[in-house]
């Protein structure tokens, strides 16, 4: 099968093109980033340009995966923003396409509340359904997973800083009282599911892709501190104040942040009845952030 993926240069679809170029045919899309997945093509295309369609379909693909998303910049969804204007074209061209598509949408779709991010996610799920092509949605819970040694991704993996401060730091901050749950879903495991997805057929649904246990994000960090033979202290720091210095990152989006303190969790048993593939907990992935 000959795969075209979007967001090749970011941390989960360098690992996705990694993994598809074992026995498949991959052609990895970048625009700013270069990308050079071993075993893949690299395509350089800017999705939101007029003639990103007509590019991608030069690649001629069988299917297409479609992990490019912009979060920074969304906003809080009282007004279209240049990146949520970007989200849309990007869908335009994926569209366009009339192929088989995997989505990876977000498990932001389920949490309280408006923002850009949600609502882009929300609209693309949307728009695919009524597409008239073979689909599959994946949602992500906080994907996790060990360095690429050969790839640089434009944005740091939020695990790999929480690592890095677990590592280095006998107080690891945390925003608010880190009782809110998460599910960490394992970089392989959510990508194996999408492989799988594709090469059993699209079902036409929406799958919500977590690991195997909900954890509290002080369990989270009590285990990657176990993991590391340290001893840490979550410091906890009030939401409103990781909001405001968020605004000066290129990394966090504020209207996410807002939402850090609300439960994301994923049941991963659909998706594992659908592929066969079940997830690893955390507990038992953890150890690729801190090789």
């Amino acid at each position: 099968m000959r795969l075209l993926v979007t967001g090749g240069s970011s941390f989960v679809g360098a690992w996705f093109c990694h993994l598809a170029a074992r026995d498949h045919s991959v052609v990895a899309v970048y625009n700013r980033t270069p990308v050079r997945v071993p075993g893949a093509e690299a395509l350089h295309c800017d999705l939101g340009s007029p003639d990103a369609a007509e590019i991608l379909k030069k690649a001629g693909a069988d299917a297409i995966v479609h992990l490019a998303c912009k979060v920074k910049g969304s906003g809080d969804g009282s007004r279209e923003t240049p990146a949520t204007k970007l989200n849309r074209s990007m869908m335009d061209a994926v569209l366009a396409l009339q192929l088989p598509t995997v989505y990876a949408s977000s498990t932001c779709v389920h949490w309280p509340g408006e923002s850009g991010y949600k609502r882009c996610r929300v609209t693309d799920e949307l728009r695919l359904r009524d597409a008239g092509v073979p689909f599959a949605i994946v949602r992500p819970c906080a994907p996790y997973g060990p360095y690429l040694g050969w790839h640089s991704p434009s944005h740091k993996e939020s695990f790999h800083t929480l690592a890095e401060l677990v590592r280095k730091s006998p107080l690891v901050p945390v925003i608010g009282n880190g009782r809110y749950k998460r599910q960490p879903v394992h970089v392989d495991d959510f990508n194996g599911s999408i492989l799988r997805l594709l090469e059993k057929g699209l079902p036409g649904a929406a799958f919500d892709s977590g690991g195997a246990e909900a954890l509290s994000f002080n369990e989270i960090v009590g285990i990657l501190a176990k993991a590391a033979g340290k001893r840490r202290r979550p410091l906890h720091i009030p939401k409103r104040a990781i909001v405001a210095v968020s605004r000066f990152s290129r990394d966090f989006e504020p209207e996410l942040l807002d939402t850090a303190d609300t439960d994301d969790v994923a049941d991963p048993t659909p998706l594992a009845e659908a592929t066969g593939l079940w997830p690893r907990s955390f507990r038992a992935g953890v150890d690729c952030l801190l090789g």
